[in-house]
């Protein structure tokens, strides 16, 4: 028991709080009375989406996840007779709303799991009575702002529940599928899209962009990947260019990869550009990719050398010269001196040219070509070959190389 006021918060201490929101009798201490009704609201909103009424979600631009009451990380067990309710919200009416359910585990013989279009139960079925257990293919797209969870439970056979995953889309490609577009990156997030996005991408696409800024560096995160999965990334494929152009040896990324396996991480330039592009072939598109992208300035040198350090060695340098020439004789000094500059030059990082331009890939080059097998249908069972994640990093022979800072494969890409 806990000690408030010299009285114990028991049973009989609920029973005021709830006896002072409807009669407001004070036979309790302000304070016990105002502790009781904090605790009862917080509660209240914890558990109000089963209990009759819906909790509100609001998505953004990053992945949001919410589970079924006890859900406990999947070790826990929901209760009976429940009726719980999500609105989520994408707070943005040119956005719509992508569900995926990470995890779940429901009992069939009466719990399950209804997703409707728009902010009501009333809506349109996106997807029904879904039980049973698993993390398949249950991605789920809005067709406005909102989308609407449904969880029920009967009075039997409990079981574990679920975990979504969330977040807001829009379409965001700009004019990159049609001619190449240069994008100016700045301190505040900016975000680029598949075609199309968060809908199908277009079949025998062609995109590039150009992330490039005056100055500092660009930073590129990979937030969600759904893209058609082939060896060598040769059907659909999203790569990643260290620099403006296209080079085999600039190439610092290929991703091919159906989510939840998509590729996500985050990547630094070495210069002041990145180029994206994005091919597909003319079948079987999916749901694409959400690319964050910022400027980041350009770090300080833990030895920078400046016009005051040049300087300043020069002239130790001339008082060496100096005092060794009084002993030694000017010959000797002049050897010195050389050895030394020699020595100290070496000794500076020198200015790494760019690498070589080979072989540069026109714009216009048509995407690699394939026999139709699904006529632009989305088929989770594809019998197409997968490469390890679907992921091809190829080494830079040049000594600039990207740095990719949390480059890994998530459950949720999303």
């Amino acid at each position: 028991m806990i000690s408030l006021t010299g009285k114990k918060l028991d049973c009989d201490f609920w029973m005021c709080a709830i006896r002072s929101q409807m009669s407001f009798s004070l036979n309790y201490s302000k304070c016990e009375i105002i502790v009781g009704l904090f605790l009862l609201n917080l509660f209240g909103y914890v558990f109000s989406q089963c209990s009759g009424s819906a909790q509100t979600l609001t998505a953004g631009q990053s992945i949001q996840y919410f589970t079924s009451p006890d859900y406990n990380n999947g070790a826990g067990t929901y209760s009976s007779n429940l009726d719980c309710q999500w609105i989520i919200d994408s707070n943005d009416a040119s956005y719509k709303v992508i569900l995926y359910l990470k995890n779940y585990n429901v009992a069939c013989s009466g719990d399950n799991i209804n997703i409707f279009d728009g902010n009501t139960v009333s809506g349109t079925a996106l997807k029904s009575n879904i039980c049973g257990s698993g993390a398949s293919d249950k991605i789920v797209t809005s067709t406005g702002q909102y989308m609407t969870l449904r969880f029920t439970s009967d009075a039997v056979n409990q079981s574990v529940g679920f975990e979504a995953a969330y977040f807001s889309a829009t379409d965001l490609s700009g004019t990159g599928c049609t001619s190449e577009q240069t994008m100016t990156p700045t301190t505040s997030p900016q975000y680029v899209t598949s075609p199309s996005f968060p809908s199908l991408y277009d079949v025998s696409s062609n995109c590039r962009w150009v992330l490039t800024v005056p100055a500092g560096r660009v930073q590129v995160e990979i937030i969600y990947s759904d893209i058609e999965t082939s060896a060598n990334c040769a059907f659909d494929s999203l790569e990643i260019y260290d620099g403006d152009y296209v080079c085999e040896n600039t190439k610092i990324a290929a991703v091919c990869s159906r989510y939840p396996s998509g590729i996500t991480g985050t990547y630094l330039s070495n210069g002041t550009s990145f180029l994206l592009k994005f091919k597909s072939d003319g079948s079987v598109s999916f749901t694409g990719y959400l690319i964050k992208f910022i400027q980041v300035e350009e770090a300080v040198s833990s030895n920078p050398l400046t016009s005051s350090d040049e300087n300043g060695g020069n002239f130790d340098q001339l008082m060496l010269g100096i005092g060794i020439g009084c002993a030694c004789g000017a010959t000797a000094t002049l050897i010195l001196v050389f050895i030394v500059s020699f020595f100290k030059s070496k000794c500076r990082s020198p200015k790494i040219a760019s690498p070589r331009v080979k072989t540069v890939e026109p714009m216009n080059g048509g995407p690699h070509m394939r026999t139709p097998s699904v006529n632009g249908s989305v088929d989770s069972s594809d019998s197409i070959s997968h490469s390890r994640n679907g992921f091809i990093r190829r080494p830079l022979t040049t000594s600039r190389r990207s740095s990719m800072i949390d480059g890994k494969s998530h459950g949720f890409l999303p």
